[in-house]
């Protein structure tokens, strides 16, 4: 049975969650430690496999439930626990070509943007996408935020992580779902990746001799 138009679009759940999930991401943007801002992802997560769960429950979808669960082990668990293993080893606090409090400013413009263009797309609306799409968007772009302005290789993985996040949550509150299947796959995809850019990390460390994983000193491996 669809409970969906009379109880989700009302629900308080969601849009606490919705709430959690933007929180967390600004947090990613804010934490001066590494261990912190690995935290901040890990809460992100945790409350989009939340959200997933929520929507199942209200639709009966049981594909978007594995989704969930596939989340909460792979994006809350696993990844978190690989990025904060590197993150422990890392020395001193986030490298940024912007200046954190600067940084915060900037992304709160950018959730104010995402708000704003996402309602005038598609209007003042009573379902889920009231509460989730605009923060997806507004993830999105903080995600994006941290990829280019971070200097450590590690921080710009935190923000492909953080920017995988939003589309999943977008992908839940578009069309409650993709396949499951498809899903699957770009979890285990994503899992790979991080695993592999912790690996490009190490080597980063090995060749320049530093604890910190700061990519732009391969500019000094130029012949």
């Amino acid at each position: 049975m669809n409970l969906l138009p009379g109880w989700l679009p009302h629900s308080n759940t969601v849009n606490l969650l919705a709430g959690g999930f933007l929180l967390s991401g600004l947090l990613v943007v804010t934490r001066r430690r590494p261990l912190e801002v690995v935290g901040a992802l890990r809460v992100n997560a945790i409350a989009l496999a939340l959200i997933a769960l929520t929507v199942s429950l209200a639709t009966g979808a049981w594909h978007i439930a594995l989704a969930a669960l596939l989340a909460f082990v792979v994006k809350a668990g696993v990844i978190p626990a690989l990025l904060e293993t590197r993150a422990r080893r890392m020395s001193g606090e986030v490298r940024s070509y912007v200046n954190l409090p600067t940084g915060a400013l900037i992304c709160g413009a950018l959730v104010v943007v995402a708000f704003s263009q996402t309602r005038e797309l598609f209007g003042s609306r009573s379902d889920i996408l009231a509460a989730c799409l605009p923060i997806s968007v507004a993830v999105t772009l903080i995600g994006l935020f941290v990829m280019v302005t971070r200097r450590q290789a590690l921080m710009q993985v935190v923000g492909l992580v953080l920017l995988e996040n939003a589309i999943f949550l977008a992908a839940v509150s578009l069309t409650y779902g993709m396949p499951l299947v498809v899903e699957a796959g770009v979890l285990m995809d994503l899992m790979a990746g991080v695993a592999l850019l912790g690996l490009f990390v190490q080597r980063i460390d090995e060749a320049l001799g530093q604890g910190d994983g700061d990519a732009t000193s391969l500019k000094g491996l130029k012949g």
